[in-house]
């Protein structure tokens, strides 16, 4: 049975779940009919937040391999599943196609939910198969994807607990050296960082829009934007979601009115 904490800081106040299996997901989701669900927690910014929260990270799940010939293994992997592990299962057992998530923070079911990838790559060609817990019941589909989103998901809420992934045989060394060429051009960044504030608006680029606006660097307090790229944001200490709240309504402004461009946020704002 699952265990659960009450959670308070200031105002908020929440209760956080703790499933240890797959039957505590299916009791959860059929309990509650509007709740967050929390893994990885790298892209969310969290204010004050009172419905229930499912925290999926600590839930224990085996990847499971199948050898579906053509030379391609379909592996069914935990949602869970950070990205580091999901890489180093792939260079462990020589399975390519993922290689370019390599340093990306986050869980398999965060990225996949929201297709976050590095720019020109996609979960779409790695992706069979999404199975969720939704409403007490177990359903899986085959997904769809467009820039920084997962198509034809069910109406909120539910819950990913796991992913196939169809990945292509080949040696572990080479898997190797392809992971250490992507992760050589990863950016540094020195301060806790929920990754990109904002979307790409078509074929511009946030960060170039933030930085021509004089934006690199822009701090409310403790949250800010990298010096590093612009639309990374980072907390460079006790940055509270007022501040985060402050940095992202100024520098949208700044950008709508400097080049009439409306940007949308990628970070996730928990407040309610």
């Amino acid at each position: 049975m699952e265990s659960v904490l009450t959670l308070k800081v200031k105002e908020a106040e929440c209760d956080l779940y703790f499933p240890e299996s797959i039957d505590d997901v299916l009791r959860f989701s059929y309990k509650f009919n509007d709740y967050y669900v929390l893994a990885g927690g790298s892209n969310i910014i969290a204010g004050r937040v009172r419905k229930p929260v499912l925290f999926m990270g600590g839930m224990v799940s085996s990847s499971l391999t199948e050898d579906t010939g053509d030379n391609t293994v379909k592996v069914f992997m935990p949602a869970s599943a950070t990205i580091g592990s999901l890489i180093d299962y792939s260079v462990k057992n020589g399975l390519s196609g993922l290689e370019f998530m390599a340093g990306i923070p986050g869980t398999v079911g965060g990225a996949v939910y929201g297709n976050a990838t590095p720019a020109g790559n996609s979960w779409a060609g790695v992706t069979g198969g999404v199975h969720i817990v939704k409403g007490g019941e177990v359903s899986t589909f085959v997904p769809k994807f467009s820039y920084r989103k997962l198509d034809n998901v069910p109406e909120q809420p539910f819950v990913i607990y796991g992913i196939d992934l169809i990945l292509l045989k080949d040696t572990s060394e080479n898997v190797r050296k392809r992971v250490i060429y992507y992760i050589s051009r990863r950016i540094n960044i020195r301060y806790p960082s929920a990754g990109s504030l904002f979307k790409n608006p078509g074929k511009e680029k946030a960060g170039v829009l933030l930085d021509k606006a004089g934006l690199k660097g822009y701090r409310v307090n403790d949250a800010a934007l990298s010096e590093n790229h612009a639309n990374i944001v980072i907390n460079r200490g006790k940055a509270s979601y007022l501040d985060f709240e402050k940095l992202f309504n100024h520098t949208r402004d700044k950008v709508k009115d400097e080049f009439n461009i409306k940007l949308e946020p990628e970070v996730k704002f928990w407040n309610d």
